[in-house]
């Protein structure tokens, strides 16, 4: 990497956001990676972040918010019922916050409860701040065929009626969900799972000159494996399932290194499955972004597979682990038919695979060589660094958003001036008769 690197991750703040108060996030769970990677953003282009958010105690235990944070309760993945009790719960802080929640630049909320909670903040405390919706995953719910579905599409559209910016982190969302699904014409942000510059500040990338040699020490250490890293939101059950039936299948020549918090199976299914095969190694959960070097400067591969909403958001999301592996070299491996292996063949960050997939990454693994490896890390390491890290992306949210601030106040003034002028002093008393 040239020497300017680190020069390179530097933002200018939005005045215009930063004078009217900041931001108030809404987020679902304060400890959430991508909930930390936001927060860290917004304040490192000096805006002052104030969240409003819920906890789910699944992983992070120790962290605690380096914001001004409001908690809001406890909630749980897709428990929707109980959930929205924890909501109504919500609504006694944002009515004693009215005053600070007057103050704030914009609404920036996660998820769609989220959402419907920083609408009825900015209702209480009559703001005309912006309201945002963030959107990283199309959850299943929305995509259901039935009355519930029907429900929760409903409640979004109604929702994105009184939002003022929609982000998503994937072009996917808008072309098969929010546009044909949603009917939404609205104004729309791309912001990709980059690494922040917030978070790149802390972590080097590796250089291109020699930034092979430690891969080929963990290849030694690794008895000659390739070492195919899953890291972050372990939540795929099926992507668990090929990775324990191609650690069986290649047993020397194939070391499977995970990193993170399965959610979806729970622990101890987890651990059932990975203590059949001594190729697969768990390490239990990690710092981002204080171990991201350490973790993936040990794999060559990048596992970039998604199966959990097979046919709808798995196929359009774009994940973190992308973005992080090319930041540090690691070579991809993404379905073919999904938005994530467009990105991939795209940039050319690794392989793409469709069915029979196991087979199919048996063949892979038997045929790939070091010299094919070196060189595909080589392209990696040598693209922008723009393509993995969020250099001014941040930056041009907040601009856009206070933008839209900016025109409504021009428009709020605009209509005050071309207001009919009042009657003359004492006509009303004479048109209503007086007394």
């Amino acid at each position: 990497m040239p020497d300017h690197h680190h020069d390179s991750l530097t933002a200018e703040v939005p005045h215009e956001l930063a004078l009217t108060g900041g931001v108030a996030f809404f987020g679902h769970d304060w400890a959430e990676s991508t909930v930390i990677k936001r927060a860290r953003a917004f304040g490192a282009l000096g805006l002052k972040v104030t969240g409003y958010c819920f906890r789910r105690e699944k992983f992070n235990q120790s962290f605690v918010p380096f914001w001004e944070n409001h908690h809001l309760g406890t909630t749980e993945d897709r428990a929707y019922r109980k959930r929205l009790l924890k909501l109504l719960a919500a609504v006694p802080v944002l009515f004693r916050q009215r005053r600070s929640l007057r103050r704030t630049g914009f609404f920036y909320a996660r998820n769609i409860d989220m959402c419907a909670l920083a609408w009825l903040a900015r209702f209480i405390s009559r703001s005309s701040a912006p309201l945002v919706y963030e959107v990283l995953d199309v959850q299943r719910v929305f995509t259901r065929r039935g009355p519930v579905g029907m429900v929760f599409r409903w409640l979004e559209r109604r929702l994105l009626k009184r939002c003022d910016l929609l982000v998503v982190s994937s072009p996917g969302f808008m072309t098969e969900y929010f546009k044909p699904v949603q009917g939404y014409r609205g104004r729309v942000f791309l912001l990709e799972n980059k690494i922040s510059f917030a978070q790149a500040r802390q972590v080097q990338r590796p250089v291109l000159e020699g930034a092979c040699a430690p891969a080929e020490e963990d290849a030694q250490r690794a008895g000659g494996k390739w070492v195919i890293g899953w890291f972050g939101t372990l939540r795929c059950p099926k992507s668990l399932d090929i990775l324990c039936r191609l650690a069986e299948s290649l047993p020397e020549r194939v070391e499977i290194y995970m990193r993170g918090y399965p959610t979806e199976t729970g622990m101890d299914y987890f651990e059932k499955a990975i203590a059949k095969h001594p190729n697969i190694v768990y390490e239990g959960e990690y710092r981002n972004p204080e171990d991201m070097a350490d973790i993936y400067g040990r794999v060559h591969l990048t596992w970039a597979f998604d199966f959990l909403d097979e046919g709808t958001n798995s196929e359009w999301l774009l994940p973190n682990r992308v973005y992080e592996g090319g930041y540090f070299g690691s070579v991809a491996l993404a379905s073919k038919n999904t938005q994530t292996g467009q990105k991939v063949r795209e940039l050319g960050l690794g392989y793409t695979f469709d069915g029979p997939l196991l087979e199919n990454l048996v063949a892979f693994l038997k045929w790939y060589s070091w010299d094919e490896h070196l060189a595909r890390r080589a392209h990696i390491l040598s693209l922008p660094l723009q393509e993995f890290c969020d250099l001014h992306d941040t930056r041009d949210l907040c601009d856009t958003v206070a933008g839209i601030d900016r025109r409504r106040r021009d428009l709020g003034s605009l209509r005050r001036l071309k207001r009919p002028a009042g009657p003359p002093i004492g006509a009303g008393a004479k048109e209503s008769g007086g007394d």
